[in-house]
């Protein structure tokens, strides 16, 4: 578990890769239109 944990730590791209950001914001655009489409076709 220590060497594992200093592994990981010592990679740059472990905590932060580039398209992590891409990623959270996509998924996060998609999971807010789905609430709003199942909160708002009910009230039709």
């Amino acid at each position: 578990m220590l060497a594992s944990r200093n592994r990981l730590t010592r990679n740059p791209y472990f905590h932060f890769h580039p398209l992590h950001t891409i990623f959270a914001l996509l998924g996060s655009v998609i999971l807010f239109a789905l609430l709003v489409w199942f909160l708002a076709v009910p009230a039709r």
